[in-house]
């Protein structure tokens, strides 16, 4: 059987003729497929695609729509950007989506200062602390008094829109310092530790302020110190000369406050220690904490409240709490109330607390248990004024004689004191 023979020159069969249209087609629609991947390039942290992301960024101009002119490479960030024009001027669509990350944002929510209906006893003076503003666990300083409620700083919520995640950051519990300097949290309070004389807060007295009690004493600045954390006020048995050149035979001591602002709506807590030489012998010893005279008008009619005094020529086992205005005749009135105690007042410290309360409700608290409550009297202006208005003004001092009783043979042969712990005002 003959064998066929293929030369060289024969053209090739049909079936070899369509190869290069296929290339030529193949290459065709590789170039429309890169064209359509460079609009819609997907974000390779997202995921999502220029094309359908709605945080995807868009330049365009804001006249007609665009034509396309064709395709470039970003030299920044390597990614296919179709370029356009619109109205002669050339904008591009990006495919990288914008993503926006919020920084973490502090915000410090502080809580005021809240009593109970009654003021605990204290045995100690709360302790000076240092709050940390930077990151720290937890500062607890010892209390005194009333518990100071915690301020909470709270870390905002911080979201990233691309991932759509929240992280929120742990809260960290602090306690206000307490110096000399430092007014604890919130909106008119006042806290004085007695660390040392703040001579910017207290006015140390030089008279013979007292004189309309027939008092003996001449306030000299020498007997008022600081020691060990607390006020003394001195009464001793000494010839001084007073201002005006009056010489008396005893001097003691007296502080007034200066830049406070005691309002209603908030109370005045203090701790305090009246120490004699001997305590059935301290006839004549009159240490009072008391404000007077706010209001106008002089007194009784500007007012006088008594936080606490103690008149040792009555009864040394006795504390007064009191209130003084002028009636609708103008004549001087007065409210009070003892309270009575199983020893000498001066046996033991005495935590003393008094509510100057919205429309003149007022309380007084001596060693967590309420001693005296007002709520009305018959005032010149018209209850609840003048006990309705703020108090610039503390006054604290160890008068000597005077109304309440005479000052006792040999009470002086050794100073007595009146020591004050501390003292602050915080709102209710």
């Amino acid at each position: 059987m003959a064998r066929r023979v293929v030369g060289r020159g024969r053209r090739r069969p049909a079936k070899y003729r369509s190869v290069p249209a296929l290339i030529v087609l193949g290459f065709v629609i590789a170039i429309g497929a890169m064209t359509a991947t460079s609009i819609g390039v997907a974000d390779s942290k997202t995921g999502r695609s220029a094309a359908t992301d709605p945080a995807a960024e868009v330049v365009r101009n804001p006249k007609g729509k665009g034509k396309a002119l064709g395709l470039q490479r970003d030299r920044v960030t390597k990614r296919g950007v179709l370029v356009v024009e619109n109205n002669g001027r050339g904008s591009s669509t990006s495919s990288q989506t914008s993503t926006t990350t919020s920084e973490p944002v502090s915000s410090t929510v502080t809580t005021d200062p809240v009593s109970p209906s009654t003021s605990p006893t204290t045995s100690s003076k709360r302790s000076s602390t240092t709050a940390s503003t930077s990151k720290s666990s937890s500062t607890t300083a010892s209390t005194v008094g009333t518990t100071w409620p915690s301020t909470t700083t709270i870390m905002a919520t911080t979201t990233t829109t691309s991932r759509s995640t929240s992280t929120a950051a742990p809260s960290t519990t602090l306690r206000p310092a307490t110096t000399t300097t430092t007014t604890p949290s919130g909106a008119g309070e006042w806290f004085e530790g007695f660390d040392s004389l703040n001579t910017s807060r207290w006015l140390r007295e030089h008279s013979t302020y007292g004189d309309g009690n027939g008092e003996r004493q001449c306030y000299q600045p020498n007997n008022v110190a600081v020691e060990a954390g607390k006020l003394i006020l001195r009464a001793a048995d000494e010839t001084v000369t007073c201002p005006g050149g009056s010489q008396r035979t005893v001097s003691s001591g007296m502080v007034r406050s200066r830049g406070l602002s005691f309002s209603p709506g908030q109370a005045i807590e203090f701790r305090v220690k009246l120490t004699v030489a001997d305590s059935s012998n301290q006839a004549g010893l009159w240490p009072a904490v008391w404000s007077s005279s706010w209001a106008g008008g002089g007194w009784p009619t500007g007012g006088e409240l008594d936080y606490l005094e103690v008149m040792t020529a009555e009864n040394p086992n006795r504390a007064m709490f009191s209130m003084h205005y002028a009636n609708q005749q103008g004549s001087h009135s007065l409210q009070n109330r003892p309270a009575y105690l199983d020893g000498p007042f001066s046996d033991e410290w005495h935590t003393i607390r008094f509510d100057y309360g919205y429309g003149g409700k007022l309380t007084w608290y001596m060693d967590g248990r309420e001693t005296f409550s007002v709520d009305s009297a018959a005032t010149r202006q018209g209850y609840p004024a003048p006990f309705n208005e703020t108090i610039p003004e503390i006054k604290i001092n160890l008068a000597v004689g005077g109304s309440p009783g005479g000052l006792g043979s040999g009470v002086l042969s050794k100073h007595a004191t009146f020591e004050v712990d501390y003292i602050r005002v915080f709102n209710l």
